[in-house]
């Protein structure tokens, strides 16, 4: 039964996920918690000089692309620990546990790769400004996954 209802919990948390394995992760997940599509919410907070949109959004596509393999790497890892949550152990709970954490690393470490890119495209003031948007998009999404996924062990609490 637990299994039965983490299963259709991630199905329904991730529906939007599905369709947009086809697009862009967290561009579906950005729209749906804010509204607007991820690009829409950076072009208006960055106000990016004429000649310099080409070189910039170019750049940020070329981000979005390597952001978008780390995202489905960390899709895969909650579907894992939600797949296996009836199951986990003191082997498989650490595995799950320490992809993430090796996700998070990949992550932190393509920011800093692009932020230095970006700031030879557009300055040091609009590449930090990309970065606090960047990690505000971040943060909200990945607030609004982990509000889905119960704690290990919460369901047998509730049980109980």
């Amino acid at each position: 039964m637990k299994r039965i209802f983490l299963t259709l919990t991630f199905l329904i948390t991730f529906s939007a996920l599905a369709l947009a394995q086809t697009e862009k992760e967290d561009t579906a997940i950005a729209e749906a918690i804010f509204g607007k599509a991820k690009k829409t919410i950076i072009a208006e907070y960055m106000q990016i000089d004429e000649n310099k949109k080409t070189e910039f959004w170019n750049l940020y596509d070329e981000y979005e692309n390597k952001n978008n393999v780390i995202l489905l790497e960390r899709l895969g890892l909650i579907k894992q620990f939600v797949e296996s949550y009836d199951t986990l152990d003191n082997a498989s709970a650490p595995r799950i546990a320490e992809g993430l954490m090796n996700n998070t690393a990949k992550l932190d470490h393509l920011h800093r790769e692009y932020f230095s890119k970006f700031q030879k495209v557009i300055g040091g003031l609009k590449a930090a400004t990309l970065y606090q948007i960047e990690l505000y998009i971040q943060t909200a999404v990945q607030s609004n996954v982990q509000s889905h996924i119960p704690v290990i062990g919460e369901i047998q609490k509730l049980q109980h």
